[in-house]
């Protein structure tokens, strides 16, 4: 009888463990899509979720004027270019007819993580980097892809303006 007791409070124990673990999911999920929505309530699109560490996790946002990202932002019309760019190495380049971008740094040594960023080139000589992660196996290279292709889009209708 005391086994049986055990066993029933063991059970019950690892019930709860899963209970609490599914409910902190389901939290982190209605948090993640009331943070979309405010973001999308402001006329932005979302075009990207970048994650800065294993808690934080930030929008990239667009809407007509620019680019904003974790409390940053640029504008589109201060665009000159962008870069993305896998352990600092330069893996596609965009930027506006008639501008040139600066010369890329030289990679980093590759540490066994891949790393993406976008940097994007602003008027006056400005950059700034949007870390887009170093999780698994593309996840950060298609956050990176999304942000770099929504830049250069960007661009395009601009220069097309």
């Amino acid at each position: 009888m005391l086994v049986k007791a055990a066993a029933l409070l063991v059970l019950l124990l690892l019930l709860w463990m899963v209970f609490r673990f599914a409910m902190g999911l389901r939290w982190a999920k209605v948090s993640r899509e009331a943070a979309r929505a405010a973001e999308q309530a402001r006329g932005r699109r979302v075009v990207a979720e970048i994650p800065l560490s294993e808690d934080e996790l930030v929008f990239f946002g667009e809407d007509e004027a620019g680019f904003y990202w974790g409390g940053r932002q640029s504008r589109k019309r201060d665009l000159a270019g962008a870069r993305l760019l896998l352990n600092g190495a330069v893996v596609a380049s965009s930027s506006r007819p008639g501008e040139r971008l600066p010369d890329p740094p030289p990679p980093e040594e590759h540490q066994g993580v891949e790393h993406w960023d976008v940097v994007l080139y602003l008027s006056g000589g400005r950059s700034e980097r949007i870390p887009c992660g170093s999780l698994r196996e593309g996840v950060s290279r298609e956050i990176a892809t999304r942000v770099f292709e929504a830049v250069g889009s960007a661009m395009r209708k601009e220069a097309g303006s």
